[in-house]
């Protein structure tokens, strides 16, 4: 799509800011208005736009989608989302360790057990742990816990939250992003662990680097979005 406006301001709309395009109030895809909690995410979603040169390139306003998902689809189906959310607290990266080498099974508890520690004593949440891939039934106590903490998060907060989550395979990952107890460069040093010590014993590979690449970018979108709401 060509770009088609000229002006990009924001406005206070009582409770709520706006962007507008040339006067007119920017919509979400799903053709909702665009009503943002605060105005340091309205700032930069109106930059987002405003730099965007002859076409106009969605990739590139990562805030403005995430701002939209939350609306159209997030808020309609809140319950839904937070299930699929909570679900991986039964599968949670962090409580399947290795066996072996011992340098990584060391690695795992020096980086994983902090955050379930975290998790046990901030949202009581205590997850088990085990050493393979079978499945750990976890306690139901601790996964009504995680539900009880994620159900007052409002639809902005999960949109950011399921992308942690989700891209990461961990909720306690999200929620300890969420809640400030570990920053970007920690979460993504957690989530994607394995990956990385692969990378330091065998080396670089073109497939492994691509899907590391995306997988910073995308948590790195979703901490810059939470940073916004929290400003």
């Amino acid at each position: 799509m060509k770009r088609f406006y000229k002006k990009v301001t924001v406005e206070n709309a009582e409770e709520f800011f706006i962007v507008t395009l040339d006067g007119k109030p920017l919509l979400t895809p799903g053709k909702k208005s665009l009503l943002l909690p605060n105005q340091q995410l309205a700032d930069k979603i109106a930059s987002e736009w405003q730099q965007q040169n002859e076409l106009i390139q969605p990739p590139k306003m990562p805030n403005m989608s995430l701002a939209s998902t939350a609306i159209d689809r997030v808020a309609p189906q809140r319950m839904e989302v937070i299930d699929s959310i909570v679900a991986y607290g039964s599968t949670d990266l962090l409580c399947y360790r290795a066996f072996e080498p011992e340098e990584l099974v060391d690695r795992q508890h020096r980086i994983w057990q902090p955050l379930l520690d975290w998790a046990k004593v901030t949202i009581n949440a205590e997850l088990l742990v085990t050493a393979g891939i079978m499945p750990l039934k976890q306690p139901d106590s601790s996964i009504n816990a995680i539900r009880a903490k994620i159900i007052q998060y409002n639809s902005f907060s999960l949109v950011a939250l399921h992308e942690l989550t989700s891209v990461s395979g961990s909720v306690i990952i999200g929620l300890a992003v969420i809640e400030g107890y570990i920053n970007l460069d920690e979460s993504i040093k957690a989530a994607q662990l394995d990956t990385l010590y692969q990378i330091e014993r065998w080396g670089e590979d073109h497939e492994v680097m691509s899907k590391l690449k995306n997988t910073k970018q995308e948590m790195s979108e979703a901490s810059n979005f939470i940073a916004l709401l929290t400003a």
